[in-house]
């Protein structure tokens, strides 16, 4: 009984995984950006787990969301 429940558990979960899969692979790409919407910025980041530092020159969005390093999202310095 245990290995017939195990079993449907883990076909369902790989039915579900390949449904994720094909509907990502039918969503297609992200639009490309517009390069005329493209302005010159200058924010500088710092990692709050590692302590790395990034600077942006460029970005799509004059308020846009800082960036993620270590899985966090970076601190504005």
């Amino acid at each position: 009984m245990l290995v017939l429940v195990v079993g449907v558990v883990l076909g369902f979960a790989v039915f579900a995984g390949v449904l994720w899969t094909v509907a990502l692979i039918e969503k297609g790409p992200p639009p490309e950006p517009d390069p005329d919407a493209v302005e010159e910025v200058r924010r500088d980041y710092r990692c709050t787990v590692c302590g790395m530092r990034l600077t942006v020159t460029m970005a799509q969005e004059a308020a846009s969301d800082p960036p993620k390093h270590c899985r966090e999202e970076m601190v504005p310095v």
